[in-house]
């Protein structure tokens, strides 16, 4: 039986790909000349989740042949805002969360029925992760504001202090992937001002932390798992 797969930065720190493979498949992710030098390692850049996984058509070779079941977006990735952003939408059980006029098409045809909320960040899935059903974490006021209009639970937490080299610093939603009940982070959470008030949100709702390395928090565009079911797919990909 196939092990469940784990999509993150090549450039991660090294013991991050040694923690994750004692329980995933480890897929570095590295798509050189395609967009900025920052994002080019980001999984949420190229590939969007949601009930139908919806990547790019640049995404590399060697990452798109691990990932079993999943469809082939419109919008290549590119090196501007409008056409770096396309798949870094949270698609939820019950929403579409992005900027508005900036979500790939075959997003939008493969979620027709769900609320999209159109936030002011179309660096969304940098920004914001969703840890249990309607409850968010961001680094972005704008997300913050919009969701909480929404009566959707959403705690923010200062950006500084988490790495995205050349930048002064990145995003939380960017160290953060969710797999079964367990928030894996890329990097410790005793690194950050606000480490403790993270881990007690996740653990008020009943979720595990992993810590994947003693560093610094890395902004290394999420972590995306693919269960053992949807290992056992076969890809429509087209």
């Amino acid at each position: 039986m196939n092990s469940p797969i784990a999509i993150i930065d090549a450039r991660s720190p090294q013991h991050a790909f040694e923690t994750l493979a004692k329980r995933f498949k480890v897929i570095p992710f590295l798509a050189e000349n395609t967009t900025y030098a920052a994002i080019a390692g980001h999984p949420d850049v190229f590939i969007s989740q949601g009930d139908t996984t919806v990547i790019a058509p640049n995404t590399p070779e060697n990452v798109r042949k691990h990932i079993p079941s999943f469809l082939v977006g419109t919008t290549p990735v590119g090196s501007i805002l409008q056409d770096s952003t396309p798949y870094n939408c949270v698609v939820t059980e019950t929403y579409i969360i992005h900027k508005h006029g900036f979500t790939d098409k075959k997003i939008l045809e493969q979620n027709p029925n769900k609320t999209y909320i159109s936030v002011p960040q179309a660096y969304t899935r940098c920004n914001l992760l969703e840890i249990a059903p309607n409850v968010f974490i961001t680094s972005d006021k704008g997300i913050h504001n919009v969701l909480t209009q929404n009566n959707l639970e959403c705690l923010f937490v200062h950006p500084e202090g988490i790495e995205l080299p050349p930048y002064k610093y990145g995003f939380i939603g960017g160290c953060m992937g969710k797999f079964d009940n367990t928030i894996f982070i890329n990097g410790s959470l005793s690194t950050h001002s606000e480490g403790e008030i993270i881990r007690s949100f996740i653990k008020k709702h009943s979720l595990e932390t992993v810590e994947l390395h003693d560093g610094n928090l890395y902004d290394g565009g999420g972590i995306i798992f693919i269960s053992r079911q949807h290992c056992n797919r076969t890809a429509p990909n087209t």
